[in-house]
């Protein structure tokens, strides 16, 4: 038994890195562009960050009432399935079905992965290396999400296709990993709880003003995190365009993400020691503020200098994370674990795909203009959430 679980410990890193490993990400919305006007992709991106929304809470309470590793392989199942829609997708509704399993896959991975780990520390009796096996596996997420940037942005040379091809091999050898895990925690069929009263309970645990805190701040960095995240594409394709480079987009956007990618591996690996060196809330919040420096850059300047700038617009995610678990997951009860972590991530997706929707609505005109103004209300809605953040940080501090 603790063999199998210490094997959960040497696979842990390879999933989380294979799980990230976004052959399609480089180009995905290039790819929907190709076939769909802006306004449909913008709507593409909303109605997966809607069904997220749909599927979260569920996969959690699913993880709760049946297992870590029950859950980990249906979200591998679920994007092998999306993966080969997108291969064969020709219109915006064969886009959407995709849209939706890959929702599905993510979701039923959020939350789980992290009380997975979490929950083979202590059963191993070693909580204290949680951390930083947590550090470690940002990395190889990081990691894992390069070396696919690379790939998948060779592939999609000849076709965007061949990126989600190669995704789909990814999926499979997933799916191989997580049929390899042991779980860590046994349910009993007497202990499931009642999906109402299961979320119910979880709301309960905010009367924790520090949970409360880490939550609000785990919704809202959901939320800016995409923005960048969301255009970066297109920014490096009006950049091409003035180089008058336009047919190397597809390769310029994945070496960009490869080196974005190996930036913030660096720093992943490195949070947890941020977090021990500064505390939980300055990293939280030097996270936020780099964000927000993010979509400004982006929004003011197309330039060489300013694309070099941008290399830096996965690293709040890469410093927030291990941090925020390791305050947050230990804190909650493994029987509410899951869903209360999916929780989190529903309001942020939530909060995010209605940002996404009104983005949608309001676009018009040139394409590059109207993105480079919704980055303009990224910046400012990001200033007004972190001062906001700040704010409540330093009253708490004094109570």
């Amino acid at each position: 038994m603790t063999e199998k679980l210490h094997k959960n410990l040497r696979l842990y890193p390879w999933y989380v890195g294979l799980f990230h490993a976004y052959f399609w990400l480089p180009v995905y919305f290039l790819f929907f562009n190709s076939k769909l006007d802006l306004s449909d992709v913008l709507y593409l991106a909303s109605i997966y960050f809607a069904s997220v929304v749909v599927v979260e809470v569920p996969s959690g309470w699913f993880s709760d009432t049946f297992g870590r590793k029950k859950t980990l392989v249906t979200a591998s199942c679920f994007l092998c399935v999306a993966y080969g829609l997108f291969i064969f997708a020709d219109s915006f509704w064969h886009f959407a079905i995709a849209q939706m399993f890959l929702a599905a896959g993510i979701a039923f991975n959020s939350g789980s992965d992290t009380s997975f780990l979490l929950e083979t520390t202590q059963a191993l009796d070693n909580e204290e290396v949680y951390g930083p096996c947590e550090a470690k596996a940002m990395k190889f997420n990081f990691l894992g999400t390069a070396s696919a940037a690379v790939l998948g942005g060779l592939a999609a040379i000849p076709d965007y296709r061949g990126a989600y091809i190669l995704s789909l091999a990814g999926g499979i050898g997933l799916l191989v990993i997580t049929l390899n895990f042991k779980e860590p925690l046994q349910n009993k069929k007497g202990n499931r709880a009642n999906f109402v009263k299961q979320i119910f309970s979880c709301f309960g645990l905010l009367s924790n003003v520090r949970l409360l805190w880490l939550s609000v701040f785990a919704v809202f960095m959901i939320v800016i995190n995409h923005i960048p995240y969301e255009f970066y594409q297109p920014y490096i394709e009006e950049l091409a365009k003035e180089y008058n480079v336009i047919k190397l987009t597809p390769f310029l956007s994945s070496v960009h993400l490869t080196l974005t990618m190996l930036v913030a591996s660096w720093i992943a690996a490195r949070s947890i020691r941020i977090k021990n060196k500064i505390g939980t809330g300055a990293t939280l919040l030097s996270a936020a503020s780099l964000q927000i420096v993010m979509m400004a850059i982006m929004h003011l300047f197309v330039s060489i200098p300013a694309a070099i700038a941008t290399l830096l617009r996965s690293c709040p995610r890469a410093l927030m994370t291990a941090p925020l678990n390791v305050a947050v997951a230990p804190n909650v009860p493994a029987s509410k674990r899951a869903t209360f972590l999916s929780l989190q991530s529903l309001f942020g997706r939530l909060g995010y795909s209605a940002t996404l929707a009104f983005f949608a609505s309001q676009a018009g005109g040139t394409e590059w203009p109207a993105i480079a103004t919704m980055l303009g209300w990224g910046m400012w809605g990001g200033l007004a959430g972190f001062v906001i953040l700040l704010i409540s940080i330093r009253c708490l501090s004094k109570q």
